[in-house]
Order: C-alpha cells, then sequence, then structure tokens
C-alpha cells in the first residue's frame, strides 16, 4: 500500500504562527489502574526458558527502542542471572539517530554490558558478526578450554518488540536461509520456544527465538500505555483512545506535530477526541453519522507504529 508522504506543519506558513504559539500538556491524563494481560502461553513459556537457558551461552535481550527501559521484564531477567547478556535496541529507524546512541552508551556504561540498535529496513552484516563475536568472546570468558564446539545464544524480550525480525536479519544477512520467522505487528505471535536454528557455521552458533513474555500484573498505568502505545500489549488492555490520548502528550511534548497534518486539523491540539474526529471525518470512519473516535484512535496508534506521526521515544533519560 503506498503512504501518503508526512508533511511537518513547519512547512505550511499557513499554520507556522499556531504552531509557534502552540502550549503542550505538561502531564499525560493517566488514570490508576492495575491489569493483567498474561495469556496462558506466556506462564508456560516463562518456565520453559527458566529450565533451558542453563545451556545458554549468551542471552540477547531485544528491546523496542522507542521504550527502552519500560521494555525490559524483571521477571523474565531473574531467569537470566550469572548469564552473559548482550542488549539489542529494535526498531531504531523510528527514533533519532543521536538519541538512540546516547541511550545505547547510558545502558551499555550503567550495566558493562554491549549495547546495540538494530532495524530491519537496512542490511547489517557487520554489525550481526561483531554481535556474535561479542557473544562468543563473552561464552569463553569462563572458560578453561580455548573454544566451545558450538555456541547457543536465546532471544529474549517482553511481546512484538521485534524479536523474530531481529532473527530473521540473521538468517538473510549471514545464512539466506528462506524459512524467516513468523512476525506480525502485534503481540503474542511467538506462542513457544522455537526450534534451534544455526545461524552461523564457523564458529557453530545456534540461536532460539523465545516467546514475549510480560510481567504478569502491570501496576503502573503510565507502562502500560507505553506498552500499548508500541502495541507491546493489544491497545484494548489500556484503551484505544486512552493509549492515542498518551501518544498526543508525546508528540506535542517533542514538537512532533505530523498528525495534525495527517488528521486534517490546521494547528497542533491537546485534545484527543478533536483530534481523533477530525481524523475520523477524513477518512469517513463514521457511525450514525458521528465520528469513530474508538476506530480512528486505532488508526492513530497504528499510523505511530509505522513512523507517519514522528520519531519520538516515549521516555525521559
Amino acid at each position: 500500500m503506498k503512504l501518503t508522504r508526512c508533511v511537518h506543519l513547519k512547512d505550511s506558513p499557513l499554520t507556522a504562527r499556531l504552531t509557534k504559539q502552540f502550549v503542550a500538556r505538561e502531564v499525560p491524563n493517566v488514570k490508576p489502574r492495575a491489569t493483567n494481560w498474561f495469556p496462558g502461553h506466556m506462564p508456560s513459556g516463562l518456565k520453559r526458558m527458566q529450565m533451558m537457558t542453563r545451556v545458554a551461552d549468551c542471552i540477547i535481550e531485544v528491546h523496542d527502542a522507542r521504550i527502552p527501559f519500560t521494555s525490559r521484564n524483571a521477571l523474565a531477567n531473574q531467569s537470566y542471572v550469572g548469564r552473559p547478556k548482550i542488549l539489542v535496541l529494535a526498531k531504531a529507524d523510528l527514533v533519532n539517530r543521536d538519541q538512540i546512541e546516547m541511550i545505547c552508551q547510558q545502558i551499555s556504561v550503567k550495566e558493562s554490558i554491549p549495547v546495540y540498535s538494530t532495524s530491519n529496513t537496512v542490511k547489517q552484516k557487520k554489525f550481526l558478526r561483531n554481535l556474535i563475536k561479542d557473544g562468543v568472546s563473552m561464552a569463553n570468558a569462563d572458560q578453561l578450554t580455548i573454544a566451545k564446539p558450538h555456541y547457543t545464544f536465546f532471544v529474549s524480550g517482553i511481546p512484538n518488540t521485534g524479536k523474530s525480525s531481529f532473527i530473521n536479519i540473521f538468517k538473510k544477512d549471514l545464512d539466506h536461509d528462506k524459512n524467516k520467522m513468523q512476525v506480525a505487528p502485534h503481540p503474542g505471535v511467538t506462542k513457544k520456544i522455537s526450534n534451534r536454528m544455526k545461524i552461523l557455521e564457523s564458529p557453530k552458533v545456534y540461536i532460539y527465538d523465545t516467546p514475549g513474555v510480560n510481567q504478569p500484573m502491570l501496576d503502573n498505568p503510565e507502562t502500560l500505555l507505553k506498552l500499548a502505545a508500541c502495541e507491546c500489549v493489544p491497545t484494548s488492555v489500556a484503551g484505544p483512545v486512552q493509549t492515542a490520548d498518551y501518544l498526543l502528550f508525546w508528540l506535542n511534548r517533542k514538537r512532533q506535530y505530523r498528525y495534525a497534518f495527517q488528521c486534517g486539523l490546521a494547528a497542533p491540539s491537546n485534545n484527543i477526541i478533536e483530534v481523533l474526529a477530525y481524523y475520523a471525518r477524513k477518512k469517513d470512519l463514521m457511525i450514525d453519522g458521528k465520528p469513530n473516535v474508538r476506530d480512528a484512535a486505532e488508526h492513530f496508534v497504528r499510523m505511530f507504529n509505522k513512523g507517519q506521526l514522528g520519531k519520538v521515544i516515549l521516555e525521559d533519560f
């Protein structure tokens, strides 16, 4: 499907004055709530991961670059204590390059682990080989022998952070295997640990994909909204309109006003209902002659996840 070119409001002389005068909200509209989104495959997947990580030589933790801190799962990390770990910030094409480099350096210094950023939009053979080299070196650090006969890497992370897409990059750029991992723009696609896949012949390196596992109870409402905004949990869990409103807060705060052009507004707005109503009319999302703001909210979140509303990190750092 051909995408409409996104135009920043500053490119329009009709809205330049209104954009300059616009004052964004200082705090998001967040309602206290605790939510449990822990489908049946997650507890069983977590239990099996805990058993199988005993044979893992290195854990590759994949996080969403737009929520680099929120997308980390303390529960799963407890299973990897004592194992060498590499952090990968995926979907880096959806954030500002300078910012992601700053975050990578910050985490690497704080935790003394290698940190990479990646995207599935470009070939990254050099990056992949460096990552494997780091993993093998870390696995050999505690070995008395020169090298092991083979190495096993586990790819871990919460749902829909890009784990399977990350493995597909390995297979495409290093192994040329046409049997790609199944991926989709919603959480919960990988429901069990995959079969072992060889990604490199010399040295022999094997990799496992694992199901995304969330915390059993999401008791921080802002954490829930961040996960929903990046489609790490279904938007229905947090509420589509509430999720869109949270995105609107961050877009305005970061002065990313492309949404106004996309929705047919003349200027930025802090009112999510107004924004969604304009978009619903523009796209003919109507019910009984009234704007369907819920459907519009779902569209709004999808546009953000396609990068059509600007490059924004939904966290302070």
